[in-house]
């Protein structure tokens, strides 16, 4: 690890022991739940493709419209 980002394997070392005694020190207390939360709601497609091999390519409403054009774009 130290000589693929070339720096000293003791600084390494240094790093480590530090993040350890910060996380004993640290405490995180614990949150219990009754009911498991509710799963987000999938996004209304605007877009739906049935490609000819039998998939399907949904596009929500939401989608950056870069992101859609490159989807679209690699579908050609």
């Amino acid at each position: 690890m130290a000589r693929r980002y070339d720096v000293a394997r003791s600084l390494i070392y240094q790093w480590r022991r530090a993040a350890r005694r910060q996380a004993e020190s640290v405490f995180m207390p614990a949150v219990l739940v009754d009911e498991p939360p509710e799963p987000a709601s999938d996004p209304i497609a605007a877009i739906v493709i049935d490609l000819p091999g039998g998939g399907r390519v949904s596009i929500a409403a939401s989608t950056p419209p870069g992101l859609a054009a490159a989807a679209l774009k690699g579908l050609r």
